[in-house]
Order: structure tokens, then C-alpha cells, then sequence
């Protein structure tokens, strides 16, 4: 940053810049320079306990810089007031009394104003936002009583003979022909099956033995 970008304006600066701004632009300027020296004020009265020569470990020199800074930049300030003052008395021949009454008045003027305008469609905008939250809690409880349905009804029990998981068919010359599932639309062709590896043959020929003797139907075949 150069020394240009933190170097203040000076004294003259400000006060050929006076001219051009209406009285209630210097108004609002007078308002925002007291404005600055109350919180710069107020900063010093924070940092005077460390700066004083009492303190434990004696004066903060950062503290002690700080309040010095501030206190010249107030000096400042109060002067920017004095010259604002020369132009509404001598230039403009307003009385200083009157131009700070009416610069006091329009400011509560527009702090009422924005109050009482504000405040309405805030607390519209609240209740807005509260009836957008209702209707949001309202559809998704809808939408979860819909989820709630369909889970339920795609929860109930099937019977393995029917779904699928058990088929029936019948072994013919090594091959097995798998009989149509009940209910099962278009499952294996109509009901015509694959065949089966020699190992899938003979697991599947082991239990079936297992569970029974000898099963043969009217074709002379093992009913699996």
C-alpha cells in the first residue's frame, strides 16, 4: 500500500469539497464524523487501564501508540466539524442551531420511517417462511405415508414355489426341463429349461435321491 492510500485528506482538501455537498449531505457527514470519534473514544477508554504507568508490568507501548493515534485522528475529525460549520454559518448563512436541530429531525424522521416500513414486511416475510415450512413438512409426511404403503406392500410374504426360488422339471436324456413357475409371466420361455453342468446333475440328482426312493413319471423320467 503507498503512502498516498494512507495518507487522510488534508484540511484544504476537505474544505473545497464543502461547496459541492447539499446541507443535508453535510449533515449526514457531520452525523458520521461524530459517529467515528465516539467509537475512537471509546476504544481509548478501553486502553488507557493498559497503557497507565500503575499497570502490572508497567504501560503497553501498543497501547500506548494506539491512544495516541486515535487521539490525533479525533483532532482531526473535530476539525473537519469546524470547517463543516464555517461553510453552513459564513457560506451558506444558516444558523449552526437550526442546521443540527433539522439534521437531528430528518435522521430520527428516517429511523422511524424505515422502522415502521420495515418492520411490517418483516414480520411478513417471517410468517412466509413459516407457512413455506409447514407446507415442505406436509409433503414430505405425505410423501413418507406413500413410501410406508408401497413398502408394506412389497414386504408380503411370497411362497418360494411360486416367486421363483423353487422350480420343478423333469430330467430327459441328461437335460432338464424346468415346469413353468405358477404366476410368473413368461419365466423361461413357457417353461422350457436349460441344461445343467455335470457336477449342477449330480448334486441335484443326490438330493433328490436323498428325499426320496424313486420318483418316475408316465414319460420314464426323474420328477425333480
Amino acid at each position: 500500500m503507498s503512502s498516498a492510500d494512507t495518507t487522510p485528506i488534508s484540511a484544504e482538501r476537505f474544505a473545497a469539497a464543502l461547496p459541492a455537498l447539499s446541507l443535508p449531505l453535510l449533515a449526514l457527514k457531520v452525523l458520521e464524523i461524530r459517529n467515528s470519534i465516539a467509537h475512537l473514544q471509546y476504544s481509548n477508554d478501553q486502553l488507557r487501564p493498559f497503557a497507565a504507568d500503575d499497570n502490572d508490568g508497567g504501560a503497553d507501548p501498543v497501547c500506548v501508540d494506539a491512544i495516541r493515534e486515535n487521539e490525533a485522528v479525533v483532532e482531526r475529525m473535530a476539525q473537519r466539524i469546524a470547517l463543516i460549520r464555517i461553510e453552513v454559518e459564513d457560506v451558506r448563512g444558516v444558523s449552526w442551531q437550526d442546521f443540527e436541530d433539522k439534521a437531528q429531525t430528518e435522521t430520527r424522521a428516517r429511523e422511524e420511517g424505515r422502522l415502521a416500513s420495515g418492520q411490517q414486511p418483516q414480520q411478513q416475510q417471517e410468517e412466509e417462511q413459516e407457512a413455506r415450512e409447514r407446507r415442505r413438512q406436509q409433503q414430505r409426511e405425505a410423501e413418507g405415508e406413500v413410501t410406508g404403503i408401497a413398502a408394506q406392500a412389497n414386504s408380503v410374504e411370497s411362497s418360494p414355489w411360486t416367486d421363483g426360488t423353487f422350480q420343478t422339471g423333469t430330467l430327459r436324456n441328461g437335460e432338464v426341463h424346468m415346469d413353468a413357475v405358477p404366476g410368473a409371466r413368461g419365466a423361461n420361455g413357457g417353461g422350457a429349461g436349460g441344461s445343467l453342468s455335470d457336477e449342477q446333475l449330480r448334486a441335484a440328482m443326490e438330493e433328490r435321491m436323498r428325499q426320496m426312493t424313486t420318483d418316475e413319471d408316465e414319460d420314464g423320467g426323474l420328477h425333480l
